[in-house]
């Protein structure tokens, strides 16, 4: 019997045994039914506080659209007799897994879904269902658990207007080594081989590549200042997407990338620490509603993404 509705209906034929048939076997029906349900009632009451479930973190990283497993603990703290036990989970859809608590201690249940954006994507165990095995009862208890799985930006083209050349280091692909170039409108440097102790930020990349050897700037004071990248507090994951291929772009060109999200920032010069970066970005929570921290001033931010990636471009 797994519904009151059976419990009522066994009860109906044990009054038709009392009342027309035999009074002894139904009132012996009566009892069984009855004591059934005061144990199956009781056992459900005495276990319902007597159990813990655990929603276990997710660690490392993750891309977009891949399947990330998880696992939720549950364990008895005392006496617990649980025939029917339902974990509600939800992440971008609704997970349940059914178990029971009868008569081991612990049980480690083990489920999956899919990150849809890049940054902090949340699972929570929002509510677990027991009932007794008589079917008397159901009992909510909510539990507003949640672990958070980092998801990576994906490596994509800039999509935003075209910026201005005091914000985007020039494009010096005519550079030679020995030689002052100028372009786009702002001065150049000469170059020589790289040498052990030289700053990783006066490396010209590209001319390294066309050169196949490692190239600096000699010049310091030609060294582009850090462009400041700002992630708005209402921004979506589109944005975080947007700011790091805009952060890739400068990097590829020679400059660095200063990206502050809610008050948080953190900076890249080269492909070593764009991957640093890269991974900062993971870990950021780009889900609407949330409290933000104090972020840096709009007026200090070079570039702005907001919105659902909306771009506004400052001056320096």
């Amino acid at each position: 019997m797994t519904h009151l509705a059976s419990i009522i209906q066994a009860l109906f034929f044990a009054a038709l045994f009392v009342t027309f048939l035999n009074a002894d076997i139904g009132w012996a029906m009566v009892y069984i039914i009855g004591g059934v349900s005061v144990i199956s009632s009781a056992l459900l009451f005495l276990s319902k506080k007597r159990f813990k479930a655990e929603l276990c973190p997710l660690s490392g990283t993750a891309r977009v659209g891949e399947i990330v497993e998880f696992e939720v603990k549950i364990a008895k703290t005392g006496f617990c007799f649980i025939p029917y036990i339902e974990l509600w989970l939800s992440a971008e859809e609704r997970i349940n897994i059914r178990t029971s608590l009868l008569f081991g201690r612990s049980k480690t249940l083990k489920g999956s879904f899919r990150v849809r954006h890049c940054g902090l994507n949340g699972l929570n165990l929002d509510l677990i269902t027991i009932r007794d095995f008589a079917g008397l009862f159901n009992l909510k208890i909510p539990c507003g658990q949640t672990a958070r799985k980092a998801v990576l930006p994906r490596v994509v083209e800039y999509a935003g207007p075209e910026l201005i050349p005091s914000v985007l280091p020039a494009d010096d692909e005519d550079a030679e080594e020995g030689v002052s170039v100028i372009s786009g409108g702002l001065p150049g440097c000469e170059h020589r081989d790289y040498v052990p102790g030289d700053s990783p930020k006066r490396i010209n990349y590209k001319l390294s590549a066309k050169k196949e050897r490692l190239l600096v700037r000699l010049d310091e004071s030609t060294g582009f200042a850090a462009t400041n990248i700002l992630i708005d507090d209402n921004a979506l994951p589109v944005c975080c997407e947007q700011a790091f291929a805009l952060a890739n772009q400068l990097i590829n060109r020679g400059g660095t990338a200063k990206i502050t999200h809610r008050g948080e920032t953190q900076s890249a010069s080269t492909p070593e620490t764009l991957d640093k970066l890269r991974e900062w970005l993971a870990f950021r929570d780009y889900s609407a509603g949330e409290t933000a921290s104090a972020a840096a001033p709009i007026n200090d931010a070079d570039i702005v993404f907001s919105g659902n990636g909306d771009v506004s471009v400052g001056s320096v």
